[in-house]
Parts: structure tokens; sequence; C-alpha cells
């Protein structure tokens, strides 16, 4: 709706771009289900493999043929049981191949 009050933020900020593809640092301020996905796909820039965005593209859960080029490259948080900064680094990198998504 469009006078609704904004409910998902997500800071986005290009990183590099190659041709016409590129990668995109994303800081989300909440954690709406869909919302990095909706906000790239929003700004004209959805993610490469979404098979929900900008079209609904049948996929069994078990096909990595065509992997969701979306990678948590690093999460960072305070604990909100017990207040202490977490950080968590992946190893992977995009893109993202069949043999890295299984």
């Amino acid at each position: 709706m469009p006078d609704a009050p904004v409910n998902a933020e997500t800071l986005v900020e290009l990183e590099s771009r190659a041709g016409d593809l590129a990668v995109y640092r994303l800081t989300p301020r909440t954690g709406r289900t869909h919302q990095l996905r909706l906000h790239l796909h929003g700004l004209g820039i959805p993610i490469v493999g979404d098979p929900l965005y900008p079209v609904v593209r049948e996929t069994s859960v078990d096909d990595f043929t065509r992997p969701l080029q979306l990678l948590a490259a690093e999460l960072a948080f305070t604990d909100p049981v017990d207040g202490t900064a977490r950080r968590f680094v992946s190893r992977r990198r995009l893109p993202l191949t069949p043999v890295d998504a299984g």
C-alpha cells in the first residue's frame, strides 16, 4: 500500500560492476521475509538465479543448477541474550556454482 509506513529497511551499496551484472553490499536494518530480494527487485536489479522475482520459476527444492546468487558474506549483531558482539564470516564467494550450493 503506497501510504503504509515503511516496515523494512536495507542499505544498498554498489561494490563492483562487470557488464550487465553487479555485486551489491546489502545491510538490512530489519529482517522481513524476502526483504533483500524485494528491495533489489523494486530497484530493477533482481538477484541472479532468483526463482521468485521477477517471475516465479518452478524449481524443485533439491535443484541447485541455478543457485540464487545471494550470499551472507558476513553477519554481525549484538546477541540479544547476553549483549556479546557476534560476527560470522563465510568462506564462500560469488558467483556460487552448483557445487558450492549443495
